[in-house]
């Protein structure tokens, strides 16, 4: 640290090295014992300074890997994260650097190092620093109930964008904090918290009257009563989009969905009827995902996605079953302009290519194709789904190539995983997916009188 000030010595005046050098001190992650003292607060070095260190902390970092220096700069100035942006644009704190990266620099590598209860201190002394911040990332075992409500306390009026995941010793207690908290809450993404029990749900989506995206995964000890008892109280919601899976999600999960009617995206499990509370409770849906581990819900929840007027995108995200002809041909028909078939065994493990995983056949493919061709055949408008996606559907051959190759337009396909489609039908694919591109951005769109006459016969 010392050789790099006296690199920088140069550029700046010479009343400006001892703050320089004690701001350097202080980024030296164990140096000072006072790291979270007001004063520093207060310091106030000049934009130059700042300038200079903040060029010095990322100048041989890709975007991502300099967070350590950055979250420890956050103590230099008041005014660092104004100046630093012009070096680190979009850069926001985030307590997220036990993250999958690589880097060579020797602090980053000696704070791995460290055991979690060091990192939850550095953290801690950290948050203790922040000063009017809007987005705050929690990620890994090092984030610690202390944490969060240090945050709440610090920057949770001005707090935006929330994210927790992976972060096993968080409670109720801290989150219930946060959140109210926060009344500016526009973005709250919480996954894989094993100690909530979902104490917070109810001042999350009672209390942030601004909030837009809730994405609530991986947390099967969720418990909806309080927040399903109180949504009667409710005003107005500006929810758009809702991300609810593996959170315990039953039956009566539509009394919540019957309160948020600006939603257009929604991403869910369970049962089959929450779906049917979604087309008639939320007319303006254009997406949804849904994770679908049984064939009578899928058969429920078809006819309910027929009702939903504005859908565009569905994805059917299929578990431990495969799709009947039947299904494929109902699926063909709703009126959707981006369409993703993909396996649950596929979405966990890629690798997997057994056939016996395979979730559709040819004969669906068949099927499904049959029904979006009908549907184009019996409507003026513009012909979709354009897009296809069929990942792991590891049991498709040249059969259900030649099915797809009847589809009169396609702009996209993905078919990860199909491990059975040769070589040569997957450049026919390509050349497929290339030629409904070229048709679009040529301006022309096929005529549903096209269909009748390249494929005689094809209406069932």
């Amino acid at each position: 640290m010392g050789a790099a000030c006296q690199e920088l010595r140069p550029h700046e005046p010479e009343h400006d090295c001892s703050d320089m050098a004690d701001a350097f001190a202080r980024l030296n992650f164990g140096t000072r014992n006072d790291t979270s003292t007001s004063g520093q607060q207060e310091a106030h070095l000049p934009d130059a300074a700042v300038r200079s260190i903040a060029t010095y902390l990322v100048q041989n970092e890709p975007p991502g890997h300099a967070l350590v220096h950055l979250l420890a700069f956050c103590g230099v100035c008041r005014q660092w994260r104004a100046v630093a942006r012009e070096v680190n644009p979009g850069v926001c704190i985030g307590f997220d650097v036990l993250e999958n990266t690589f880097c060579s620099q020797s602090s980053i590598q000696r704070f791995r190092r460290l055991g979690m209860a060091q990192k939850e201190a550095v953290f801690y002394a950290a948050a203790r620093l922040l000063v009017g911040y809007t987005e705050v990332s929690f990620f890994g075992e090092a984030v610690s109930d202390r944490l969060v409500l240090t945050v709440a306390q610090r920057v949770g009026a001005t707090l935006v964008k929330v994210k927790l995941t992976n972060a096993k010793h968080v409670t109720d207690t801290a989150l219930c904090t946060l959140v109210r908290s926060a009344p500016l809450l526009q973005y709250f993404t919480a996954e894989d918290l094993d100690r909530v029990q979902g104490a917070f749900l109810e001042p999350l989506m009672n209390g942030c009257q601004q909030l837009t995206t809730a994405h609530v995964a991986n947390i099967p000890s969720l418990n909806w009563t309080a927040c399903k008892k109180s949504c009667d109280k409710w005003g107005p919601k500006c929810l758009t989009k809702l991300v609810v899976r593996t959170v315990s999600l039953d039956e009566s999960f539509g009394i919540i969905m019957s309160k948020l009617g600006n939603l257009t995206d929604l991403e869910l499990d369970g049962p089959a009827v929450n779906i049917k509370a979604g087309a008639l409770h939320c007319p303006a849906l254009s997406r949804v995902s849904y994770l679908v581990g049984r064939k009578s819900d899928l058969d429920e929840a078809l006819p309910a996605l027929q009702h939903i007027r504005e859908l565009k995108q569905l994805e059917l995200i299929v578990r431990n079953f495969v799709l009947t002809a039947e299904n494929l041909r109902h699926i063909g028909s709703l009126p959707v302009a981006d369409l993703r078939l993909d396996s649950y065994v596929y979405k966990q493990q890629p690798t997997l290519s057994r056939s016996s995983y395979s979730h559709v056949d040819n004969e669906g493919v068949k099927a499904l194709v049959d029904g979006i061709c009908n549907r184009w055949c019996q409507q003026s408008t513009d012909m979709c789904p354009m897009k296809l996606s069929l990942c792991g559907a590891t049991a498709l051959t040249h059969d259900a190539v030649s099915a797809l190759l009847r589809l009169p337009v396609l702009t996209e396909l993905d078919i990860g995983g199909c491990c059975k489609i040769t070589a040569m039908d997957k450049m026919r694919l390509v050349a497929k997916v290339k030629a409904g591109r070229e048709m679009l951005e040529s301006g022309r769109r096929p005529q549903a009188r096209m269909i009748n006459s390249r494929f005689p016969g094809l209406l069932l």
